[in-house]
C-alpha cells in the first residue's frame, strides 16, 4: 500500500488552517505549524512532501520563508497562499523557490488541483518527456512529436503547450498562462494569448476529432489527455 503524502501547512489563521486540516487531511498526511519559525523545524522534521506556506506570517513573510527553506535543503514544492494581487511579487516568490501560489479567496478544488499537480510535477525532470494524447512534448531539447511526426512549433506556442500539459485535467488560467510564457511584467493581452492558443490547436488537431485543448469560457484552458512520464 502506498504511503500518504506528507503536507505541511504554515498559516496563523486558525479557521483556515482547520478548513484545510479538514480538506485534506482525509488523502493526506497533515502537520500545521502556526509561525516561520516553527514551520522551518517542522519542515526538517516531518520531511513534507508539499509545504503550503502563508505570505504573511508574523515573524516572517513568504519570501523569506521560502528562501530559508530552499538553504536548509529542503526540496520539496512550496505552494504559496496569497492575498496579494500585485504579479511582481509572485514572480519574485517564484523566483526565490516557491513553485506556485493560489490567490485568496480561493476554493478547495483549485487548491486540491495544485496540489496533485505540484506532487506530480515534482518527479519530472527537464530531461524526461511529457507523453499524452499521442503527444510526445521534449522540453530538454525542445521538441514535439505528434502521432510518430515532428511538429513545428514556435517558442511561445510550446511553453503553451507545456504549461497545459504538465497541469493536465487542471484549468489553467489566462493569467497563470501568461506568466509563465511572457513573464508578469509583459503588456501582452488576453486576446494575444488566444491567438496563439489558435495556432497551437491549429497543429495539434489536424488529425483529431476531438481538440487536446479544451476551452474553458471565461477562465482559460485545459489539456484533456492523461499525462504519462517518459524518463
Amino acid at each position: 500500500m502506498q504511503q500518504a503524502k506528507r503536507i505541511l501547512i504554515i498559516e496563523d489563521d486558525l479557521n483556515l488552517t482547520l478548513a484545510l486540516y479538514s480538506a485534506l487531511s482525509h488523502t493526506y498526511k497533515v502537520s500545521t505549524s502556526k509561525t516561520a519559525s516553527s514551520g522551518l523545524i517542522k519542515a526538517q522534521n516531518f520531511h513534507p512532501d508539499l509545504i503550503i506556506l502563508d505570505l504573511n506570517l508574523p515573524d516572517h513573510n513568504g519570501m523569506v520563508v521560502t528562501k530559508k527553506l530552499r538553504q536548509i535543503g529542503v526540496q520539496a514544492p512550496i505552494l504559496i497562499l496569497t492575498a496579494d494581487a500585485d504579479l511582481t511579487s509572485k514572480v519574485d516568490l517564484l523566483d526565490c523557490g516557491a513553485n506556485d501560489y493560489v490567490t485568496k479567496p480561493f476554493s478547495l478544488a483549485e487548491l486540491r488541483a495544485r496540489i496533485r499537480v505540484l506532487l506530480r510535477n515534482n518527479r519530472i525532470h527537464r530531461k524526461d518527456v511529457l507523453v499524452a494524447g499521442g503527444l510526445e512534448l521534449n522540453p530538454n531539447r525542445f521538441e514535439a512529436v505528434l502521432s510518430g511526426k515532428l511538429i513545428s512549433l514556435r517558442k511561445k506556442e510550446f511553453l503553451l503547450l507545456e504549461c497545459l500539459m504538465l497541469n493536465s485535467g487542471v484549468t489553467v488560467s489566462r493569467k497563470y498562462l501568461r506568466e509563465y510564457v511572457w513573464g508578469a511584467k509583459s503588456p501582452v493581452k488576453n486576446n494575444s494569448i488566444d491567438v496563439h492558443m489558435k495556432m497551437l490547436r491549429d497543429k495539434l488537431d489536424q488529425t483529431r476529432k476531438n481538440s487536446l485543448i479544451k476551452t474553458v469560457q471565461g477562465v482559460g484552458y485545459m489539456f484533456t489527455a492523461k499525462l504519462e512520464i517518459k524518463t
